[in-house]
């Protein structure tokens, strides 16, 4: 017979052993889907990364062409027509970079048929001078991608939504070599005001892969030289407040003017080859209206002469 000493040592005993194996398994799950994150987002950054660093050379090759080629650009309404048929013919599922944002949210998956579209359009976009940016060609590239390789390794939906955000901040790094901004930037897009700081180490990781090998394939990241930058006092600081007011306003006019155009669109203009082609020529006709070539393709040089205090103050506004 055990005394009641030796039960409250068994006790005791058995309780610590269980502790110990909870704590165990614990800390080797942990371990284990730190790895596994790790080994995947450096895998994402990697593939990711070299395919944007494609993508973001072919567009710079893009660019120089239509820049010594000034006839081309009268082909952007045909590249209209051109990209209208790739999407009604392959690209019915794909959503743009609407639906790669609401997948993370809904954990479904990114047809990775967008890849290749939003190359290709993009490609054509530039090359014939219709006013594109890199951005959101970007994260729809990254993004499909991402959940390809999520299908691929056959991760759970919780999972899936966080390759995507891998995916999204290889693609930003890599094009515009900017690794933290990237990683931020994939996890703050989804929801206004909502980060995903579980994703915070797998993006990261994605954003420095994807940098490093776009700057192994020669991929210059985009600088902006700075020179005499003052230090923050009260002035400076109601001027910054002043200046991201004003930029709030002008982006919210900015999407309500691209929604609103939408809407025309669709109404007066029903047929999307329609919509292409005229979209097209008004883009021409502003160009030469206004004498300027700053709106064609990704408008690099308003930018620089921005930061250089030489920008138009109307620029903002063409």
């Amino acid at each position: 017979m055990q005394t009641e000493k030796e039960k409250g040592l068994s006790i005791g005993s058995s309780k610590k052993k269980i502790l110990i194996k909870y704590y165990y398994e614990r800390i080797r799950r942990d371990v284990t889907n730190f790895i596994k994150w790790m080994l995947l987002a450096i895998l994402t950054g990697l593939v990711v990364g070299g395919a944007s660093s494609a993508f973001a050379a072919c567009i710079s090759a893009a660019t120089e062409y239509r820049n010594s080629h000034l006839w081309v650009f009268l082909c952007l309404p045909l590249a209209g027509i051109v990209i209208v048929f790739m999407y009604e013919r392959l690209g019915r599922q794909d959503g743009g970079t609407n639906q790669v944002l609401s997948t993370i949210k809904s954990k479904d998956n990114v047809p990775f048929i967008s890849a290749p579209l939003i190359f290709i359009s993009t490609l054509l976009t530039h090359l014939t001078g219709g006013s594109a940016g890199r951005e959101g060609a970007s994260i729809q590239f990254g993004g499909s991608i991402g959940s390809w390789l999520a299908k691929l390794v056959h991760l759970d939906e919780t999972d899936h939504h966080v390759m995507i955000m891998c995916g999204m901040s290889a693609a930003f790094a890599a094009v515009f070599g900017t690794p933290m901004a990237a990683a931020v930037f994939a996890m703050e897009v989804v929801s206004v005001g909502v980060m995903y700081y579980a994703a915070i180490v797998p993006c990261l990781l994605s954003s420095l892969a994807g940098v490093w090998l776009a700057g192994v394939c020669g991929v210059a990241p985009t600088r902006f030289p700075l020179e005499g930058v003052p230090a923050l006092g009260w002035l400076d600081g109601g001027r910054v407040l002043l200046l991201a007011a004003l930029c709030a306003l002008v982006s919210i006019l900015f999407c309500r003017s691209i929604r609103l155009a939408g809407r025309a669109y669709a109404r007066f203009l029903p047929q999307p080859i329609l919509r292409a082609v005229v979209g097209g020529l008004l883009v021409i006709a502003l160009t030469y209206l206004f004498g300027t070539r700053d709106y064609n393709g990704a408008g690099m040089d308003v930018i620089l002469r921005a930061v250089n205090g030489q920008a138009r103050p109307e620029a903002f506004l063409l």
